[in-house]
Order: C-alpha cells, then structure tokens, then sequence
C-alpha cells in the first residue's frame, strides 16, 4: 500500500509540475495605430503632436535624408504621446516625407508636409 501511495504522489506531483511550465505565455495581439497619420507645418520651426496607440516595442526612424524631422521619443513599448518636430524651411519649395512608425509585425506611416519659406517678388 506505501509503494501504491508513492508512486500515486510521484505522479501527481510531476503532473503538476508539467502542467506548471506548460502554456504559462500568453500570445498578445500587437496593435499598432497612429493619430493624426498627417501632419502639415508653416516654413517655420515647429512641433505638433501624434498619438500612438501600441502594446508592442515600436519605433519611428525618420529617413536620415529627411534630416528636417525629429520625433521625440523615438522609440516606446506603451501607448504614448509623440512629439514630431521639423526645422525651418528655408527654400521655397513645399518638403514632404514619410516616417515609418513600425513594430516587429506591424507598420504604419506617418506623413509630415512643410510648406516652403514665403519669397518677396
């Protein structure tokens, strides 16, 4: 009868072992949303805000081409506030660029227009 009960706890005990480090990780959905997805600067230096709503790391990398753009903070792996900031203008021309705001699964893009600088003629 001792030899049945211990082999009856031996196996219970590794059934709840098992059972411990099987399915402890859970699979999260990423998300991934930016708000606004445009944004539209005078030829002056500015800042304006977006929102990006996320549950995963995410990054916004503005092409280093596009040197006129700094978003603040780069990177984020919560829901959070961004502030996107561009430089003065000086050439007539309107610039445009697209950031890319991305996570490891998902991307999104942000689209920042800057009108050019006014010329007396």
């Amino acid at each position: 009868m001792r030899k049945a009960s211990a082999i009856l706890l031996s196996v219970v005990l590794l059934a709840l072992l098992a059972a411990q480090f099987s399915g402890c990780e859970k699979y999260v959905l990423p998300e991934l949303s930016i708000s606004p997805d445009t944004l539209r600067f005078t030829a002056a230096a500015d800042s304006q805000q977006i929102v990006v709503t996320t549950n995963v790391i995410t990054t916004l990398y503005p092409d280093r081409t596009d040197s006129w753009i700094r978003a603040n903070p780069e990177w984020l792996d919560a829901s959070t506030t961004v502030f996107i900031r561009v430089s003065e203008n000086p050439g007539s021309q309107p610039r445009k660029a697209t950031v890319p705001v991305k996570s490891e699964a998902l991307q999104r893009s942000l689209v920042v227009i800057q009108e050019g600088a006014q010329t007396d003629e």
